[in-house]
C-alpha cells in the first residue's frame, strides 16, 4: 500500500536526508573542505577508488546541475540577461536561501520572483530588469497546469436584466496575472523563443494580461492600454461593472487634467463607454472572463458595496 503523498518520512531518513541536502548543496568540492568531508565518512561508505567525500561530491555536481537546469528552463530570459556565470552565482544563491522543499523540480522556483526582490547581487544596470523579468517568468510557471474553472455560461450575459448591470459583478478567471513591469519582458522571452539572440531591451512601462488560454492550454501574454489595465484589475477587486467604469473614467479624466465644470466627463465617459464594449469581446474570447454575478442593490456606505 502506497503512503499518503504528504505522509512524513520516518525520523531516522528524514535526518539523514537533511544531512545530505546540506552536503549536496555545499558551494564548494566536498574533499576540499576538512568539516565536510568528515561529514560525508559518517554517511556514506564510499570505494576503492573513491573516498567517501570524493563519492559524495559526484551527487553534489549532478544536484547542483539538474536544479541549475532546471531554473534556466523556467526562466531562460532571467539566464539570458544575467549571463552564464551571472546566472550561475544567481541560481546558488537562490538555492542556499530556498533548497529544494519537493520531490518535484515544478516546485523548484516559485520564490525566485520574492528572491529576486530582495536579492543585492545583481549588477547595478540590470538589477530592475533582472527583477521584473523574474516576476514576468514565474507569473507563466505558476499559472502553467493551474485548475481552470468552468467557461462563461452565455445565459448569464443574455439573460441580465437590464438594469442589472449596474451592480454586477465581473467574475475574472484566477489564473489572471496583471502586471505592471519597467521593462518590456514578454518582447524578451518572446524573442528567445523564437531562436533569437536579442539585446537587452531599454526600459518601457508595460501592463500586461498573462494567462493561459484554456482552449490550446498554451501561457499567452497581452499588452493592455492604461484604461483597459485598469478596468481589469478593478474588476479585479470585485468593483461592479458601472463601477469600474466610472472608476476608470475619473482616472483617465485625472490623467488628462479634464475640467468637470466644463462638462467633460460626461463626454469622456460616453468614449471610454464606447471603447469598453470591444474590450469585452476580446476578454471574452480569451477566456478572461469566467462568470457575471447580478448582486442586488446596496445602500452606499452599507460596506457591502464591494463585498
Amino acid at each position: 500500500m502506497r503512503a499518503p503523498r504528504d505522509a512524513a518520512p520516518p525520523a531516522g531518513l528524514a535526518s539523514l536526508m537533511s544531512e545530505l541536502t546540506r552536503l549536496f548543496t555545499a558551494g564548494a568540492p566536498l574533499p576540499d573542505d576538512p568539516e565536510l568531508a568528515a561529514r560525508c565518512r559518517a554517511h556514506v561508505a564510499g570505494s576503492d577508488r573513491l573516498t567517501p567525500a570524493e563519492q559524495a561530491d559526484i551527487y553534489r555536481r549532478q544536484f547542483w546541475l539538474r536544479h541549475r537546469d532546471a531554473l534556466r528552463e523556467d526562466f531562460p530570459a532571467l539566464a539570458h540577461v544575467l549571463g552564464d556565470d551571472g546566472f550561475d552565482a544567481f541560481c546558488r544563491a537562490y538555492l542556499a536561501a530556498h533548497p529544494p522543499a519537493s520531490f518535484t523540480l515544478r516546485d523548484l522556483g516559485r520564490r525566485v520572483a520574492d528572491f529576486a526582490a530582495a536579492h543585492e547581487g545583481f549588477p547595478p544596470a540590470l538589477r530592475d530588469l533582472a527583477r521584473d523579468v523574474a516576476r514576468y517568468e514565474q507569473a507563466l510557471a505558476d499559472r502553467f497546469d493551474g485548475a481552470s474553472p468552468p467557461p462563461l455560461d452565455p445565459a448569464k450575459v443574455t439573460g441580465m436584466p437590464e438594469d442589472g448591470w449596474s451592480t454586477a459583478r465581473i467574475v475574472l478567471h484566477p489564473l489572471l496575472a496583471l502586471m505592471q513591469l519597467r521593462y518590456p519582458a514578454h518582447a524578451l522571452r518572446g524573442e528567445l523563443r523564437q531562436g533569437r539572440s536579442p539585446a537587452l531591451p531599454a526600459p518601457r512601462q508595460v501592463r500586461l494580461a498573462v494567462f493561459r488560454s484554456d482552449a490550446d492550454l498554451t501561457m499567452r501574454c497581452e499588452e493592455l492600454e492604461p484604461p483597459a489595465f485598469a478596468l481589469l484589475e478593478a474588476l479585479g477587486r470585485g468593483v461592479p461593472l458601472v463601477a469600474a467604469c466610472e472608476e476608470v473614467a475619473a482616472g483617465v479624466d485625472e490623467a488628462a487634467g479634464v475640467d468637470e465644470a466644463a462638462g467633460a466627463r460626461e463626454a469622456a465617459g460616453a468614449a471610454l463607454g464606447a471603447r469598453v464594449g470591444a474590450w469585452f469581446q476580446q476578454w471574452t474570447s480569451w477566456g478572461l472572463i469566467v462568470d457575471v454575478a447580478h448582486v442586488a442593490h446596496v445602500a452606499p456606505g452599507s460596506g457591502a458595496e464591494r463585498g
